[in-house]
């Protein structure tokens, strides 16, 4: 796989180039993941539920907010997100949603837009029923950004 910055001289520097690559990024390593850390995540799980998802997220997302960084990104928050800004669709409890986001800064240029991240996840038992999604958008106030995840509202969403 390219790096980001690779991926921006080829296809250029903007939101749908950063999402592709996240995407594949996340396609690419969110089984090996789970594989690789299932009996520490189950454990976090059995003791304190909830964080175990925080802790998948970090373990698959730091090399991307490493990328984003080298690529001269700046997020704001930090990749994917944090959890209280976060929105929770609910559901059934085998298969709920959490939706991060954050907005990509750039030096001295227009910003490039928000990612928003969508985790898959599981109340009844440590599981991750579907790859993580990433969407892009091209909104960049925070508090219009969580108006309209809330709402389903980011083209993409709707799936979900």
């Amino acid at each position: 796989m390219t790096t980001l910055t690779e991926a921006f001289s080829l296809k250029g520097r903007t939101i749908e180039t950063t999402v592709a690559y996240i995407q594949q990024f996340i396609d690419e390593h969110y089984q090996q993941v789970l594989q690789e850390y299932r009996q520490e995540l189950e454990e976090i799980f059995a003791r304190v539920s909830e964080p175990a998802y925080a802790r998948y997220s970090q373990l698959l997302f730091q090399p991307v907010y490493d990328e984003l960084k080298q690529a001269g990104l700046i997020c704001d928050p930090a990749f994917p997100g944090t959890f209280p800004l976060s929105r929770e669709q609910w559901g059934p409890q085998q298969e709920r949603e959490r939706r991060f986001w954050c907005v990509l800064h750039q030096e001295q240029t227009e910003d490039l837009g928000a990612l928003v991240t969508c985790l898959f996840h599981d109340h009844s038992s440590f599981r991750i029923p579907r790859r993580p999604v990433v969407l892009s958008s091209i909104l960049i106030n925070q508090s219009v950004i969580a108006q309209m995840i809330e709402k389903s509202a980011i083209p993409g969403l709707q799936q979900y």
